[in-house]
């Protein structure tokens, strides 16, 4: 009898015991969350970012840790700022820095250039994605996946796409002769652009999907001062693969593509694709390629191209190059690049 009350007892301290240490580790992640949320604020502020929100808000004591930031918004360095729903998060008790988000909602963008303000609504029935921190505050790393939005705005055409998906990270910071380097993974799956908006291929994008990495971190401020200095510091966007399917262009790429004097886009890709002699005759039909240009383009082709068996269909392993504000497929120069700003 006697040593079934000491068993009891025993048990009963023990589980006191383990409350306390859940109860106390709670609080640590809480505190150390909030912490390192604190940080990349700052780090984020002393960027030229302007970042407020109520919160963070955090709750799901003792077996949760839960943080939400009511009506956020961000303001970056070229005057873009973005205004959003309430964000929740949740983080493994054992994983703190790691949150899990989501954000479905509208999402408010407003670009001030000089005296114009231009102004889009982005609508997110589903919206999640994850940051991952370093203990120093730094986002090691973060995922965005966007479903069912649509596009619109004052002065805009809507639109739409079934699930835009994106993930940053790592960010190598710069170290001797080496550049700061950002992993850029992205795809856009059912784009539907407005009607006329697409030129030649049409203006349903089925897939466009990109590995790559931006080389050179890009300086803080407006576009028509970052960009440039960003080129003359050799600054570059390093594909590892590019597809897309856009119309009858059915596309897998590597390249890499910078900006020449007069910030056109400049580089060059080791392409195969599929679609070609329909493009040529879209080209040729909307005017954006000249007789001579397309009569080049379709020898072109048939020099380089080999029908495959599979789909009959011409596939064509060429470079493509943009240079001097000219896209070259081959040898052969097909139509003008404008310029990004």
């Amino acid at each position: 009898m006697r040593r079934r009350k000491h068993l009891s007892i025993a048990f009963v301290a023990t589980l006191c015991l383990f409350s306390l240490a859940l109860a106390g580790y709670w609080f640590w992640a809480s505190a150390a969350l909030a912490e390192g949320i604190e940080r990349w604020r700052g780090q984020q502020v002393e960027r030229g970012y302007e970042i407020a929100y109520d919160g963070p808000q955090m709750s799901g004591f003792p077996f949760a840790l839960t943080v939400t930031f009511d009506a956020p918004k961000v303001t970056s360095p070229q005057d873009l700022t973005w205004e959003g729903p309430t964000i929740s998060g949740e983080a493994r008790l054992w994983d703190p820095f790691t949150i899990d988000l989501q954000f479905p909602g509208n999402h408010h963008l407003r670009l001030a250039e000089g005296g114009d303000r231009k102004q889009a609504d982005i609508m997110a029935e589903e919206a999640q994605g994850r940051v991952v921190l370093a203990f120093d505050g730094q986002v090691d790393r973060a995922m965005v996946d966007l479903g069912v939005l649509r596009l619109e705005g004052p002065g805009l055409d809507p639109v739409s796409a079934e699930r835009l998906t994106a993930r940053l990270g790592p960010l190598q910071a710069a170290s001797g002769d080496d550049p700061e380097t950002l992993e850029l993974v992205g795809e856009a799956l059912a784009l539907q652009l407005p009607q006329g908006h697409g030129g030649p291929l049409g203006n349903a994008l089925a897939r466009l999907s990109f590995d790559s990495t931006v080389v050179g971190g890009i300086p803080r401020g407006k576009p028509v001062v970052a960009l440039p200095l960003w080129r003359d510091a050799g600054g570059l966007w390093r594909f590892r693969r590019l597809a897309a399917r856009w119309g009858p262009l059915d596309l897998q790429a590597s390249g890499n593509i910078a900006l020449d004097q007069a910030l056109r886009p400049a580089g060059r890709f080791d392409t195969k694709l599929k679609g070609a002699e329909e493009i040529i005759d879209r080209l040729i039909e909307s005017g954006d390629i000249k007789p001579e240009a397309a009569f080049a383009a379709r020898l072109a082709v048939a020099a380089l191209g080999r029908r495959d068996t599979t789909s009959d269909a011409t596939v064509l392993e060429a470079p493509i190059t943009l240079r001097d504000g000219l896209l070259y497929l081959g040898p052969v120069p097909l139509f003008p690049i404008a310029p990004v700003l």
